[in-house]
């Protein structure tokens, strides 16, 4: 895809029950590129896209849903790896999204949603009604948000680090020269 903003009028892609499926690059979302630049260390710089042409994209859906209610939904699906740095060990490690998320369209402004009556609810976020979205906008802060601020490698890191009591002594050359 292209780094322009993809605009969709979400009451409209609701009501018809549009599907809308792509790929995303880093180069599409350059908020994400530089969370994920600012993970790594000093000496490494950026990440390379080209080792692995999977690495670093993200797939979307989008599909809209009028419920028997009038209710207009949007339903997002994203997944994908993004190459990111364990911020224990500072390696380079693979991050899978696999992420879902449920948004209600509503023309009410979101100032006076506690006096229009829609509740706070866990099953889904609200969701402006606008003619405009930006949905890439929309994707790229649901990733960042998912996105850990210190991510780790789960368990202990590939490669080794020291734990407290396993400091080498840096006396220990001079026990050898003492001779009793």
């Amino acid at each position: 895809m292209t780094s322009q903003p993809l605009l969709i009028d979400n009451i409209a892609f609701a009501k018809r029950g549009e599907h809308l499926a792509g790929v995303l690059s880093l180069a599409d979302c350059p908020r994400l590129a530089e969370l994920l630049a600012s993970q790594a260390p000093a000496d490494n710089g950026a990440i390379d896209d080209k080792e692995n042409p999977q690495d670093n994209r993200i797939s979307f859906t989008l599909n809209g849903e009028t419920n028997a209610a009038g209710q207009h939904f949007l339903h997002l699906a994203l997944s994908g790896t993004l190459i990111t740095y364990c911020q224990r060990c500072l390696e380079p490690m693979p991050l899978n999204l696999d992420l879902g998320f449920d948004y209600l369209i509503s023309s009410v402004d979101i100032d006076d949603v506690d006096t229009a009556g829609l509740e706070d609810s866990d099953d889904y976020d609200l969701q402006e009604a606008s003619q405009s979205m930006d949905l890439l906008a929309l994707i790229e802060d649901e990733i960042i948000m998912a996105t850990p601020i210190a991510p780790l490698h789960e368990g202990n890191c590939a490669h080794g680090t020291m734990q407290s009591g396993e400091k080498p002594n840096p006396f220990a050359v001079l026990k050898g020269l003492i001779k009793s």
